[in-house]
């Protein structure tokens, strides 16, 4: 499909030469139609050099004007317009002389004449490459702007059917949980906790919202726990959550993604090398840190894609800046990740008499380095 594009380009383009070289002909023609005759060689001879100027042109304004780069720019339009001259000095004194041409041969060579004839014919295709070059970026840029609201349009179709799919099945698991109680203490139990991991998945689909570290908790804690009833309680996982103040807050479904990564790549079934999970709070309460280890299983030796943790590091970039420590070590035999984020918390205090201030809206990484944190 690409071949055939460019290829259709390149057929456009000739076509356009030829059509401009009949036109030139055609004036020609009408100037001095008493001496005129038709010589191709002639019409090639007198129009690639400005053909070559054209797609220099074109080259140049495409690479200096977006982003603008004046300087580069200003040097290749005088470095373009020396090669002009050379150019049109040998065809006009070198080559014209020996040939049959339209007018005929010009006069001795002048100097004053050559340049401005040169500065004519330079500037004019120049300003034909530069409005190609141009029309070529809007084309593009249109382009783009289409793609970016297709995908706008598919991503707002995708969010509703995650409004409407979860709440269904939310209503219907909690139908199944009323009539399994009588039933079985284990399936009642299990349909509740899915329940809960579809109503807090169903409460981020902002995830541009900070959340309570604790409910985050809460959700992993649940995740385990159904996985564990899944595999019959065989899953060995060391889940260690030091106390955690009620009022932090962190970024949705990156600690839940971390853990999901553990359960489909690591091998959870060694009594002796249990997959480990341990978050804390620094002994100054201003970093969370999460420390994760797993053995590799063998099946994700092959199948790991990274995805899930190029989308962590993406998130946690462009929430928290440069005001995190993300470390992994990814090897043939285990998996181990530390993490180390600033800490927020959901609390109101006053700033000044009569001003309360949300503690979200405060430039926490200013303050932090106020008071000489270290990430390292």
């Amino acid at each position: 499909m690409q071949i055939s594009k460019k290829y259709s380009l390149i057929f456009y383009h000739l076509i356009f030469w030829l059509f401009y070289f009949a036109l030139y002909a055609l004036n020609e023609f009408a100037n001095i139609p008493e001496i005129y005759f038709f010589s191709l060689f002639d019409v090639l001879n007198t129009q690639i050099p400005d053909i070559i100027i054209a797609y220099l042109g074109v080259y140049l304004f495409a690479k200096y004007t977006v982003p603008s780069k004046p300087v580069p720019l200003f040097v290749g339009i005088i470095l373009i317009f020396i090669l002009d001259l050379i150019i049109w000095y040998f065809v006009s004194y070198e080559i014209r002389p020996y040939i049959k041409s339209n007018p005929p041969a010009p006069l001795p060579f002048g100097l004053r004449y050559h340049i401005i004839g040169v500065a004519y014919h330079a500037s004019k295709f120049l300003i034909f490459g530069f409005a190609y070059a141009f029309t070529v970026k809007m084309i593009k840029h249109k382009r783009k702007l289409n793609q970016l609201e297709k995908e706008r349009l598919e991503v707002e179709y995708a969010f509703l059917r995650s409004q409407i799919n979860p709440h269904f099945l939310n209503n219907t698991l909690n139908l199944f949980y009323a009539k399994a109680l009588p039933l079985s203490m284990e399936l009642s139990d299990g349909i509740m906790t899915l329940s809960q991991i579809m109503r807090y998945s169903l409460d981020r689909n902002d995830t541009n919202r900070m959340v309570m570290l604790a409910d985050e908790l809460g959700h992993v804690r649940n995740v385990i726990k159904l996985n564990q009833m899944r595999f019959s309680n065989r899953l060995q996982i060391d889940l260690n959550f030091e106390f955690i103040s009620s009022s932090i807050q962190i970024v949705p479904l990156i600690i839940i993604t971390i853990v999901e990564n553990i359960l489909k790549h690591g091998d959870c079934s060694l009594p002796e090398d249990p997959a480990k999970v341990h978050l804390y709070i620094s002994e100054d309460g201003c970093f969370i840190h999460l420390n994760t280890y797993n053995k590799k299983s063998d099946w994700a030796a092959g199948h790991s894609s990274g995805i899930g943790v190029e989308n962590i590091k993406k998130r946690i970039a462009h929430h928290y800046g440069k005001d995190y420590q993300l470390l992994i070590d990814d090897n043939d035999t285990f998996y181990s990740l530390s993490l180390k984020l600033p800490v927020f918390h959901k609390v109101q205090f006053y700033t000044s008499p009569g001003k309360r201030v949300n503690a979200n809206h405060i430039d926490w990484p200013k303050l932090f380095a106020k008071k000489k944190f270290n990430l390292s």
